[in-house]
Parts: C-alpha cells; sequence; structure tokens
C-alpha cells in the first residue's frame, strides 16, 4: 500500500537511501523520488513506493500453513491405506483444491511458499488456482476436525479420521457428533 503520509524522519530516511542509490550510479531516476520526498508531494508518492500490495496479515498466513499442513498429514494417512480402503472412502471431497488467485490472499502466500522458499515441495509445479472462494469454507470446517484431534492429543491421522473430515463435507453435522 502507498502511504498517503510519511514523518520527517522517515522522508529523511528515504531520501539518504536514494541519494546512496544515485550515488552507485543504478539507472533508476532517484533525483525525482529525492525531490517528492524532500518536499513531501504526498500525490506523487505512487512514483516512490513500488509496493502497491497490502500486506498479508498473520492470521492469513498462518491459516495458509495450518491449511497446507493438514494435508501433508491427509496425503501422508492416504499413502497408508490398501487399495481397497481408498476405493471405499470419497477420496475426491477430501482432496486439496488450492486457493482462489483472483479474490484470497492465501494463493499467493501459498505460491511464494512453494515456488520461491521451497517449502511445501508436493504443491510445486502444479496448477492451485482454484477459480473459487468455495474451497476455503471446505478447508475452515476440516481444520475445525484437525484442532479437535490435536486438542485430544492426536498427531496422526487413520482411516476413520478421513471418514469423519469425508462425512463433516457431505453434511452439516457438527465435529462433537461425529466423535460420538
Amino acid at each position: 500500500m502507498i502511504p498517503e503520509t510519511l514523518t520527517i524522519t522517515e522522508r529523511q530516511i528515504l531520501v539518504n537511501q536514494f541519494k546512496i542509490l544515485a550515488t552507485i550510479g543504478f539507472d533508476n531516476d532517484y533525483e525525482t523520488k529525492i525531490e517528492i520526498l524532500e518536499n513531501g508531494y504526498t500525490e506523487q508518492y505512487f512514483e516512490v513506493f513500488d509496493v502497491a500490495t497490502e500486506e498479508i496479515p498473520m492470521t492469513i498466513c498462518e491459516e495458509t500453513s495450518q491449511i497446507l499442513q493438514m494435508f501433508r498429514r491427509i496425503s501422508d494417512t492416504v499413502e497408508t491405506l490398501s487399495a481397497e480402503e481408498k476405493d471405499s472412502l470419497d477420496l475426491e471431497k477430501i482432496t486439496f483444491e488450492g486457493f482462489d488467485a483472483n479474490h484470497d490472499p492465501h494463493y499467493h502466500y501459498m505460491t511464494f511458499l512453494v515456488d520461491k522458499m521451497d517449502l511445501w515441495q508436493e504443491y510445486k509445479g502444479m496448477y492451485l488456482n482454484s477459480h473459487s472462494r468455495f474451497p476455503m469454507s471446505k478447508y475452515r470446517k476440516m481444520l475445525e476436525y484437525q484442532y479437535y484431534l490435536l486438542d485430544n492429543d492426536q498427531y496422526d491421522l487413520n482411516r476413520e479420521d478421513l471418514k469423519c473430515l469425508i462425512e463433516l463435507l457431505s453434511s452439516s453435522k457438527k465435529i462433537v457428533a461425529l466423535q460420538a
């Protein structure tokens, strides 16, 4: 986000940085940026700041990581099942669909983690733009169940947990009802 105002101290720090860059000899027009900052031309701050996007809140970053971790746990559990057990479950319902690139900051954070930070390599090279906002409500329901399990010291999933997740997404039952 481009600030609407800067303190004199912030402006001076930026002016000094641009003067250093101008001295080093990069090809940008730092003199214009320096003049904008020295004179406080707020309407022209867009010329100074290349960052045009809002910060992604910590809650979104944490939720993205928790969702990716949840699907890693699901994938690890599915790998332990026999072919017969896999066939008996509607695993498509608990498949990771990605995030909506047009409306969801989770997508951009996830692609950063995968492509730049080399984390979550199981998603490297995959097309994970869901083109829909629906998956987030699905993921949040699934996270509630994951939190329930973790709160009860159950860190590994099993076939029954996968079945409960599928049922949770198939109905409007509460998590507690699934455990009964």
